[in-house]
């Protein structure tokens, strides 16, 4: 932890407070179509690309599943709810971005979400300019957990990625940060810390204030 120069953050259900409103949007869709979408069955595939979520889809609900007109819906839905404000920054988001950038550190933004939906979602936000660099779904191959975009975030920031910190709340992202060989911790939202995440993390928190206490502890500058 000492020698750490960079933190890299994932975005929905870390940066912004989406996992919930995604899961509610995806619900509705799943039971206007006769299908039930529970929250396992959601939490699953969180981060995980929507080539994989698709794929996961049609293994658990059938290769007639109408996946592509259900996600044109999921995606207009989900548009609306961004620009009309109801997704909330994530307490804590704010003060470990200005804790980082007061000491120093290079920050990043690792997300599987594309270009034009993240732009939207920090439209309404003051946050964007404390990143020094983004990598979005768009510009990865291979979605979490395959450690691609963090590999990637870290060379942009002129980095080592032994000497980066990633910061995600899915089991893909905790694993793919494991796999690119950085420290990975985890922070819950609608995926509490199992066996899956514990055994690729480097810590579990409840919440982004207490890994800004944790760092201030653990992590020289």
């Amino acid at each position: 932890m000492k020698k750490i120069k960079a933190v890299l953050f994932d975005m929905d259900g870390v940066i912004f407070d989406t996992e919930r409103v995604y899961l509610e949007t995806w619900r509705k869709i799943f039971k206007k179509y006769g299908y039930d979408m529970s929250d396992d069955v959601y939490i699953s595939v969180m981060g995980r690309g929507r080539k994989n979520v698709i794929k996961k889809f049609l293994e658990l609900y059938g290769e007639n599943l109408p996946i592509t007109q259900m996600y044109e819906e999921k995606d207009k839905e989900l548009k609306k709810a961004v620009e009309s404000g109801q997704i909330a920054i994530k307490e804590g988001a704010k003060e470990i971005l200005e804790f980082l950038k007061e000491r120093g550190y290079r920050i990043a933004l690792a997300t599987s979400a594309k270009i034009e939906r993240a732009n939207i979602q920090f439209r309404n936000t003051d946050i964007k300019e404390d990143f020094d660099v983004m990598v979005y779904g768009d510009d990865v191959v291979k979605a979490k957990p395959d450690p691609e975009i963090f590999l990637k975030a870290a060379k942009k920031l002129c980095v080592n990625p032994e000497d980066c910190i990633v910061i995600e709340d899915s089991a893909a992202g905790i694993e793919g940060a494991y796999k690119a060989k950085m420290i990975g911790i985890h922070v819950e939202d609608l995926k509490k810390a199992d066996n899956d995440i514990l055994k690729y993390c480097h810590k579990s928190f409840e919440n982004l204030l207490d890994i800004k206490e944790y760092l201030s502890k653990n992590i020289d500058r």
